[in-house]
């Protein structure tokens, strides 16, 4: 059961205030080249305060709250641009575990992701970033008790601080997921560099890596499936990023206009700048209603979860991008240097809009729904 609206805007309330002295433009900052990649006090604030178990289930050490609720924190984290492995570790880590068949690897893994005390992640795509589980380019060869890794996965967020990862494997019969304790020989984990520094990804390479049975997550019967739900949560919790993002671009923007003078007058005075606020303000609502409709849809049993989180792709996802850039071109000299958010946010859109497909993916995918 989730939180009354009242309640969610009290927890709104919560986060920001904590965020807004934990993760200030200048704290993130320093994070870019630190070897873990975010704040380990606040992740232990986050951890103490629920804000990694309010959406697990109840008998596993979570809150039994709605991923509405958790919608709220992602939405807040990507607002302040803050770098964490939440996203990793307790919507797509933890997700794939709570999807999965494996009921005791679930219980046993659970709690200590819901306090906090272990960080898993999800390695689901090939380093070309396809959603596609034919295309994957780690392989799974069954063996007698379990099975051996071999190949490479790219876009895995915060592999380097992760006790756990999800790996998607092509078998024989078809896509697998199962679960790889790190560190383990056999896996190599290499930086990858994205445009967005506010967040890690990295490649997992497997060679050789033997899993045993009772790390099966989801096996050839049901692991598409799994998979395809998996990606619908990513792009989601993506789109919940985004919008927080955009949302802090709008508001940003609108007070540089009245603060920024030009020929004697605010800048905001001018038709044309009115114009870009004005359609900023209309791109952050319309992709507001579309992440909160997708939000709505995983809580809801028996709703169509795809095509929500399609929407989400095909049009908030790039909605909340140009709303960051017009953000940049409202700015102008200034939002283009490094000493200004605008390209940080700018940047961290655009890594929502590719992050679990593109938009032009999730458009052919939502057409394929709607003309089938």
């Amino acid at each position: 059961m989730g939180l009354s609206d009242e309640e969610r805007d009290q927890l709104r309330a919560a986060v920001r205030g904590l965020l807004d002295e934990r993760s200030s433009s200048a704290q993130v900052r320093v994070l870019f080249d630190d070897p873990l990649g975010y704040d380990p006090d606040l992740w232990d604030r986050m951890a103490g305060l629920g804000w990694l178990a309010m959406h697990l289930p109840e008998d596993h050490g979570g809150m039994g709250g709605s991923h509405a609720d958790l919608a709220v924190v992602l939405q807040e984290l990507g607002r302040h641009l803050t770098p964490s492995p939440l996203t990793a570790s307790v919507v797509l880590g933890a997700g794939a575990l709570v999807l999965g068949d494996n009921a005791p690897l679930r219980a046993a893994e659970l709690p200590a992701l819901a306090d906090g005390s272990r960080k898993a992640t999800l390695a689901s795509c090939p380093p070309g970033g396809s959603c596609d589980p034919d295309r994957l380019e780690m392989r799974w060869q069954p063996l007698a008790g379990g099975g051996r890794l071999d190949g490479v996965a790219g876009f895995v967020p915060y592999a380097r601080v992760a006790e756990l990862v999800v790996v998607a494997a092509l078998g024989p019969s078809g896509p697998v997921l199962v679960a790889v304790d790190l560190p383990v020989a056999g896996v190599t984990i290499d930086a990858s560099p994205v445009y967005d520094r506010t967040r890690r990804f990295d490649v997992v390479r497997c060679d050789g890596v033997g899993v045993a049975a009772d790390h099966v997550v989801a096996g050839p019967e049901t692991a598409r499936e799994v998979l395809g739900r998996l990606n619908d949560l990513g792009a989601i919790a993506a789109g919940c990023d985004g919008l927080g993002v955009a949302e802090r671009a709008t508001e940003r923007t609108a007070l540089y206009a009245t603060q920024r003078f030009q020929f004697g007058r605010p800048i905001g005075s001018f038709q044309a700048v009115k114009h870009h606020c004005a359609n900023m303000l209309v791109a952050t609502e319309a992709s507001r209603a579309a992440v909160l409709g997708a939000v709505d849809a995983l809580d809801q049993p028996g709703a169509d979860v795809g095509e929500a989180a399609a929407i989400v792709k095909a049009f908030a996802a790039t909605a909340c991008a140009e709303a960051c850039a017009v953000s940049v071109q409202v700015h102008g000299g200034i939002g283009f240097t490094w000493e200004d958010d605008c390209h940080l946010l700018l940047k961290r859109a655009k890594l929502d809009e590719a992050w679990f497909g593109t938009p032009a993916w999730h458009r052919r995918r939502l057409a394929a729904r709607l003309l089938a």
